[in-house]
């Protein structure tokens, strides 16, 4: 049963909803099965600021569309119908890191690098395009079924905070996330996303947020003034890691995503082999968003195996040596 449409898009079922809008399942008029995520501008901000976030809307949804990676939720399309904006990015089989720590509790210490090691590779592509996320958190991370992690929503939060459109009580979870300098609504560089990184990994370890308050200030103020309780048993080099992702000044903590990296490799544990990750069967085409849809190519032959080397032949004894060549003799040439 539809539940309407947008654009050119078929609504199949709710998925989820938060401050911006809903996320929708949704079906593309060429048949693809999609992820549509809807973006309401409020009436009541001022015209001019409604202007702005439209703008920036549009700037942040094309820049959203060029980050390509095997690490990021891609963003299929963009547009508006009447006074709703949507992005359209490809449909994750998967669970949400938050909906797995709401399940597990904390992770194990090895799941939880080799989901680090995963969204730092997306941020270091993006970072590398010249585009913050600024607003990592689980909500944020899908785990697909064959285990790797994608990272979702870039440039969507520069939305939400510049103009004001979260409903009150729906800014905690973002707000817990926040970096010091971007809960003093600094400019921001990388080092934000690498302290908003450490917070999230900080949860997956404890399965507890890093800053808890009872009322948004007092969240703001623990980010900026308070350390976070220590984690016992963490092996000590996952524990420098988390530590020097969470440190208050910017020219303190990881300066770019690929030292966290360098220094999750020193840990011991190993990213989940990409191809370990590839469930998609042999001869099936599958579009960006999509399950298999049947859509069969020719499935590529095993390359044959090479013919056996012929069997060795025997060697001939060696022939018996001179008088000049037994052993302990030395000539004029061995020095």
């Amino acid at each position: 049963m539809s539940l309407g449409n947008i654009a050119d898009y078929t609504l199949k079922r709710e998925l989820g909803r938060g401050g911006m809008g809903k996320v929708y399942l949704a079906r593309s008029s060429d048949g693809l099965d999609v992820a549509l995520k809807t973006i309401i501008i409020p009436e009541g901000i001022n015209a001019r600021s409604r202007w702005e976030a439209v703008e920036r809307f549009q700037r942040e949804a094309r820049a959203a569309r060029s980050l390509t990676h095997d690490n990021i939720c891609q963003v299929l399309d963009t547009g508006a119908d009447g006074e709703t904006f949507f992005i359209v990015m490809e449909y994750l089989d998967g669970q949400s890191l938050r909906e797995r720590i709401e399940a597990t509790g904390s992770l194990l210490v090895e799941r939880s690098v080799q989901i680090m090691f995963d969204v730092c590779d997306a941020l270091a592509y993006a970072h590398d395009q010249g585009i913050i996320h600024r607003d990592i958190k689980p909500d944020n991370i899908m785990i697909l079924r064959g285990g790797r992690a994608k990272l979702m929503d870039f440039g969507l939060a520069s939305i939400v905070y510049e103009t004001g459109m979260t409903q009150t009580g729906t800014m905690m979870g973002t707000i817990s996330y926040m970096s010091p300098e971007q809960a003093r609504g600094e400019k921001l560089d990388a080092r934000s996303d690498v302290f908003s990184l450490g917070v999230t990994f900080y949860e997956m370890l404890t399965g507890r947020q890093a800053f808890e308050g009872e009322a948004p200030g007092a969240v703001l103020h623990a980010i900026s003034n308070k350390e976070v309780e220590s984690v016992s048993g963490l092996p000590p080099t996952v524990s420098r890691t988390l530590n020097k992702c969470l440190r208050k000044q910017p020219p303190y903590r990881f300066q770019t995503v690929r030292e966290i990296i360098a220094a999750l490799r020193t840990t011991g544990i190993h990213p989940v082999s990409k191809g370990a990750q590839k469930t998609v069967p042999t001869g099936t085409m599958v579009m960006p968003g999509t399950a298999p849809s049947g859509s069969v190519v020719p499935p590529t032959p095993a390359p044959a195996a090479p013919p056996s080397p012929p069997p060795p032949r025997p060697t001939p004894p060696p022939p018996a040596a001179s008088p000049s060549k037994q052993a302990g003799f030395n000539c004029s040439k061995c020095g």
